[in-house]
């Protein structure tokens, strides 16, 4: 959050400054600002409040007769306290509902869809996670004799996903006692996570064991999964990017993107916390990512929970880029209410 408020004509250069810097990419210079807008005070009181703009760390410049360039701490108080609560227009959202509401009804689906959305509207990279639960929960299983000494197990997780796996049993079982064994882990373990499995105190068989050993295994595996699956596109609106240009900014961007941890970790941090998230510049800890800023929100129904976002350069739209994904989100949330509920 921003740490203090500014005056409201320093406020109203800081926003004329940003606004400049984020359409032209170029610095703003004091007497541009004078020349085109009408704020009613001279120029000189101009170049007085971008000096303590500077001073107070909003703004850079390269040196006194340069024009200014926003900061992180700039372009984090233009977020937190100058841009007026926006919503898009009714033409985009009726665009975006429609492209979603024509789609195929799967969530995998939508989840491409929210980033080619993102991509084509923002002209920035947009990312998107399939929902799922923060860790999944035991439903049913089934164990079927496939022939002597090989069984199938099938596992039901809560939200419908199934798993299956063939092993061998310790000892022979027939298939009555394979039921009898299935239905005793349905009784025992509904609803629970693979922890609370692990932590109840029953008695149980050697075969037993061996089916609820197998039971975490592969819930852990789908809890370990749980980002696994992502989409990414928009790699072509960062190349030109004068903010990318110099040295090996973009190589290094694209190899840190490149790492799916990262983007996961990106989007892990969204999940748990209702509403936009959004990160600017040096506040990401990865150095690549220091010339971008990122803006994510979760989107879904109770534990079904996936997320989506965008990464640009600092200079992105935000006035634009925090409604679209705040809306974008609502639609996904709204779809999988009505699918799932």
């Amino acid at each position: 959050m921003a740490k203090a408020e500014l005056p409201e004509r320093r406020a109203t250069v800081l926003r004329i400054i940003v606004a400049e810097h984020i359409a032209s990419a170029a610095p703003v210079a004091s007497e541009s600002i004078a020349r085109g807008y009408a704020l009613g005070i001279s120029p000189a009181t101009i170049r007085h409040e971008v000096a303590r703009l500077e001073e107070e760390g909003y703004i850079s410049r390269p040196h006194t007769s340069a024009g200014a360039v926003p900061s992180d701490k700039g372009y984090r108080y233009y977020v937190e306290c100058l841009i007026a609560e926006s919503k898009l227009s009714e033409a985009d959202q009726l665009v975006i509902r429609r492209y979603f509401y024509e789609a195929e009804q799967e969530p995998e689906e939508w989840a491409r869809l929210a980033v080619r959305v993102l991509t084509q509207k923002l002209e920035s990279i947009a990312v998107a996670t399939l929902p799922h639960a923060p860790v999944c929960r035991f439903r049913h299983v089934d164990l079927v004799e496939v022939q002597d000494l090989l069984v199938l197990l099938v596992l039901v997780l809560q939200g419908g996903r199934i798993r299956k796996r063939l092993f061998t049993p310790p000892e022979a079982m027939s298939q009555d006692e394979l039921v009898a064994c299935a239905n005793k882990m349905n009784a025992i373990y509904q609803g629970l996570t693979s922890r609370q499995i692990g932590a109840q105190e029953a008695s149980l068989s050697p075969v037993e064991e061996h089916v609820v050993n197998l039971v975490r295994q592969i819930m852990d595996t789908e809890d370990e999964r749980r980002y696994e699956q992502l989409y990414l596109e928009g790699w072509r609106h960062l190349i030109g990017q004068t903010e990318f240009l110099k040295g090996n900014k973009m190589l290094n961007l694209v190899e840190a993107l490149e790492e799916k941890d990262l983007i996961r970790s990106l989007l892990a941090s969204a999940v748990d916390k209702s509403g936009i998230r959004i990160t600017i510049g040096n506040e990401n800890q990865v150095e690549a990512l220091q010339e971008c800023s990122v803006i994510v929100s979760n989107y879904g129904v109770e534990e079904r929970r996936g997320a989506i976002g965008v990464i640009g350069p600092t200079r992105m739209r935000y006035s634009r880029a925090i409604p679209m994904v705040d809306y974008v989100s609502s639609i996904m949330t709204d779809l999988l209410a009505s699918t799932y509920a």
